[in-house]
Formats: C-alpha cells, structure tokens, sequence
C-alpha cells in the first residue's frame, strides 16, 4: 500500500476534539471556509460512535458544519489528509493541539501544500 492509496487530497478530515476549547471555535469555522472548495472538496468529523451526537449538535449549533460534508467515525476508514492531535498512520495527519487564530494560516498552508495546492 503506498501514500497515494491512504491519500485523498480533496478530502480533509478533522479529528472532533479539535472542534472544542481550547480550539476557538471561529478560527475553527474560518479554516473550513477557506479550504472548502478552493483547497478540499470534502470536509469531514471524525469522532468515536459514543460521542458522534455530541459534536453533531455542537458543530450544528454555532455554524461549524457550514463547510462540512458529513461525520464520519474514527472506525471506518476515509481516505484524506487529517488534522488531529495526533500523528495517524493511515493518513498524512497536520497536528496541532488546538485551531486558533495563531495558528490558522500555518494550517490552511499545511493542508494546502498536502492537497497538491499550496507551494
């Protein structure tokens, strides 16, 4: 299995917890706006089955699945690039403990040079 195989570059996936504190949430909401469509076609959640309720009404209560496609669970597999926590071995991860607007442009770069589009 190679990298191309685990790689979907029109597919972002974002781990849910890096939907919550100390993630701000609008700098979490910016970043989906501007990757959707101009870098990623596909925006997904990845949260366990126990707790895929919780980030739906969350994420849909302030705005944050605007730019989102679905939820999806962290058992079933998608190809993508993620943006968790933590590194994951089937897919290129960009890791950050939390999206803020200190960090907002290092990662739209980062999953844009990932996705073949940024320099």
């Amino acid at each position: 299995m190679s990298l191309r195989d685990l790689t979907s570059p029109e597919t972002l996936i974002i781990r849910g917890e890096l939907t919550e504190p100390p993630t701000w949430f609008p700098s979490y909401r910016e970043l989906t706006m501007k990757l959707k469509g101009t870098v990623v076609a596909v925006i997904l959640i990845e949260s366990d089955r126990n707790l895929r309720d919780l980030y739906w009404k969350w994420t849909g209560r302030n705005g944050g699945r605007d730019y989102v496609t679905d939820l999806i669970f962290s058992d079933e597999y998608e190809p993508g690039i993620k943006l968790d926590a933590r590194q994951d071995r089937l897919h290129p991860t960009i890791t950050a403990e939390r999206i803020v607007p200190e960090n907002l442009a290092l990662l739209t770069e980062r999953v844009s040079r990932l996705a073949g589009v940024g320099p």
